[in-house]
Protein backbone atom coordinates (compact mmCIF):
# COMPACT_ATOMS: atom_id res chain seq x y z
CA UNK A 1 0.00 0.00 0.00
CA UNK A 2 1.54 3.33 -1.02
CA UNK A 3 1.71 6.55 0.96
CA UNK A 4 -1.08 8.12 -1.11
CA UNK A 5 -3.55 5.26 -0.56
CA UNK A 6 -2.90 5.28 3.22
CA UNK A 7 -3.79 8.99 3.30
CA UNK A 8 -7.06 8.33 1.45
CA UNK A 9 -7.85 5.47 3.80
CA UNK A 10 -7.19 7.66 6.85
CA UNK A 11 -9.44 10.41 5.49
CA UNK A 12 -12.19 7.88 4.73
CA UNK A 13 -11.92 6.50 8.26
CA UNK A 14 -12.08 10.02 9.68
CA UNK A 15 -15.25 10.71 7.66
CA UNK A 16 -16.84 7.46 8.87
CA UNK A 17 -16.01 8.32 12.51
CA UNK A 18 -17.32 11.87 12.04
CA UNK A 19 -20.58 10.63 10.54
CA UNK A 20 -20.92 8.07 13.30
CA UNK A 21 -20.67 10.82 15.89
CA UNK A 22 -22.63 13.57 14.12
CA UNK A 23 -25.32 11.63 12.23
CA UNK A 24 -27.19 10.40 15.33
CA UNK A 25 -27.65 14.06 16.31
CA UNK A 26 -29.35 14.65 12.97
CA UNK A 27 -31.89 11.88 13.42
CA UNK A 28 -35.40 12.22 12.10
CA UNK A 29 -37.85 14.23 14.16
CA UNK A 30 -39.93 11.95 16.38
CA UNK A 31 -43.32 10.97 15.00
CA UNK A 32 -45.24 11.45 18.20
CA UNK A 33 -48.59 13.05 18.86
CA UNK A 34 -46.91 15.58 21.16
CA UNK A 35 -44.44 16.67 18.50
CA UNK A 36 -47.15 16.73 15.83
CA UNK A 37 -49.30 19.02 17.99
CA UNK A 38 -46.32 21.31 18.68
CA UNK A 39 -45.57 21.67 14.96
CA UNK A 40 -49.27 22.21 14.19
CA UNK A 41 -49.53 24.90 16.88
CA UNK A 42 -46.53 26.71 15.38
CA UNK A 43 -48.08 26.72 11.89
CA UNK A 44 -51.86 26.75 12.28
CA UNK A 45 -52.31 30.53 11.91
CA UNK A 46 -50.76 30.56 8.43
CA UNK A 47 -52.49 27.32 7.48
CA UNK A 48 -55.98 28.65 8.12
CA UNK A 49 -55.50 31.92 6.25
CA UNK A 50 -56.85 31.47 2.69
CA UNK A 51 -54.00 31.90 0.20
CA UNK A 52 -54.17 34.87 -2.13
CA UNK A 53 -51.02 34.26 -4.18
CA UNK A 54 -48.63 31.50 -5.21
CA UNK A 55 -46.18 32.33 -2.43
CA UNK A 56 -48.86 31.64 0.16
CA UNK A 57 -49.81 28.39 -1.60
CA UNK A 58 -46.13 27.37 -1.47
CA UNK A 59 -46.14 28.07 2.28
CA UNK A 60 -49.12 25.72 2.63
CA UNK A 61 -47.14 23.07 0.74
CA UNK A 62 -44.32 23.59 3.26
CA UNK A 63 -46.67 23.45 6.25
CA UNK A 64 -48.45 20.27 5.18
CA UNK A 65 -45.14 18.73 4.14
CA UNK A 66 -43.69 19.39 7.58
CA UNK A 67 -46.78 17.96 9.26
CA UNK A 68 -46.44 14.83 7.11
CA UNK A 69 -42.82 14.50 8.27
CA UNK A 70 -43.75 14.54 11.97
CA UNK A 71 -47.19 12.92 11.81
CA UNK A 72 -47.57 9.49 13.34
CA UNK A 73 -47.56 6.87 10.60
CA UNK A 74 -51.31 6.30 10.97
CA UNK A 75 -52.03 9.73 9.42
CA UNK A 76 -48.86 10.44 7.43
CA UNK A 77 -50.46 9.51 4.09
CA UNK A 78 -53.40 11.82 4.81
CA UNK A 79 -51.14 14.83 5.30
CA UNK A 80 -49.14 13.89 2.21
CA UNK A 81 -52.40 13.82 0.22
CA UNK A 82 -53.27 17.31 1.49
CA UNK A 83 -49.80 18.58 0.67
CA UNK A 84 -50.14 17.16 -2.84
CA UNK A 85 -53.40 19.09 -3.38
CA UNK A 86 -51.56 22.32 -2.59
CA UNK A 87 -48.71 21.29 -4.89
CA UNK A 88 -51.29 20.84 -7.66
CA UNK A 89 -52.85 24.20 -6.77
CA UNK A 90 -49.47 25.91 -7.07
CA UNK A 91 -49.14 24.55 -10.62
CA UNK A 92 -52.66 25.10 -11.91
CA UNK A 93 -53.12 27.20 -15.03
CA UNK A 94 -56.38 29.05 -14.40
CA UNK A 95 -56.73 29.73 -18.14
CA UNK A 96 -56.71 26.01 -18.95
CA UNK A 97 -59.94 24.14 -18.21
CA UNK A 98 -58.13 20.78 -18.07
CA UNK A 99 -55.66 22.10 -15.52
CA UNK A 100 -58.46 23.48 -13.35
CA UNK A 101 -60.39 20.20 -13.64
CA UNK A 102 -57.28 18.22 -12.64
CA UNK A 103 -57.02 20.34 -9.49
CA UNK A 104 -60.71 19.84 -8.73
CA UNK A 105 -60.27 16.08 -9.18
CA UNK A 106 -57.22 16.08 -6.87
CA UNK A 107 -59.13 18.02 -4.23
CA UNK A 108 -62.09 15.67 -4.50
CA UNK A 109 -59.92 12.56 -4.22
CA UNK A 110 -58.21 13.98 -1.11
CA UNK A 111 -61.52 14.57 0.68
CA UNK A 112 -61.33 11.38 2.78
CA UNK A 113 -57.73 12.21 3.71
CA UNK A 114 -58.80 15.72 4.70
CA UNK A 115 -61.53 14.27 6.92
CA UNK A 116 -59.11 11.86 8.63
CA UNK A 117 -56.47 14.56 9.08
CA UNK A 118 -59.05 16.94 10.55
CA UNK A 119 -60.36 14.28 12.93
CA UNK A 120 -56.83 13.43 14.04
CA UNK A 121 -55.90 17.08 14.65
CA UNK A 122 -59.12 17.67 16.59
CA UNK A 123 -58.90 14.51 18.68
CA UNK A 124 -55.17 14.69 19.34
CA UNK A 125 -54.39 18.41 19.45
CA UNK A 126 -57.80 19.95 20.06
CA UNK A 127 -57.48 22.08 16.91
CA UNK A 128 -59.86 22.48 13.98
CA UNK A 129 -57.65 22.35 10.86
CA UNK A 130 -60.03 24.49 8.82
CA UNK A 131 -60.34 27.37 11.28
CA UNK A 132 -57.47 27.00 13.73
CA UNK A 133 -59.92 27.28 16.59
CA UNK A 134 -59.58 25.12 19.66
CA UNK A 135 -62.17 22.38 19.84
CA UNK A 136 -63.50 20.61 22.87
CA UNK A 137 -62.79 16.92 22.61
CA UNK A 138 -64.41 14.67 25.17
CA UNK A 139 -61.88 12.59 27.07
CA UNK A 140 -64.37 9.80 27.61
CA UNK A 141 -67.42 8.65 25.82
CA UNK A 142 -70.56 9.44 27.79
CA UNK A 143 -72.09 6.57 29.63
CA UNK A 144 -75.39 5.39 28.34
CA UNK A 145 -78.11 4.35 30.68
CA UNK A 146 -80.57 1.68 29.94
CA UNK A 147 -83.91 1.49 31.65
CA UNK A 148 -84.10 -1.10 34.34
CA UNK A 149 -86.49 -3.89 33.79
CA UNK A 150 -88.35 -5.46 36.60
CA UNK A 151 -89.61 -8.96 36.74
CA UNK A 152 -92.76 -9.71 38.60
CA UNK A 153 -92.80 -12.79 40.84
Amino acid sequence: MGFHSRGVTRRACAVVVFLGVVAPGCAETPRTATNFCRVLADRIDEMTTPPTNNGEVERLVDHYGRLAEVAPLEVEADFIALRDVFVAASKVNVGDAESVQALADAAYSAEASADRAAMYAAATCGVDLSTGFAVQVPTQTPETTTPETTTEP
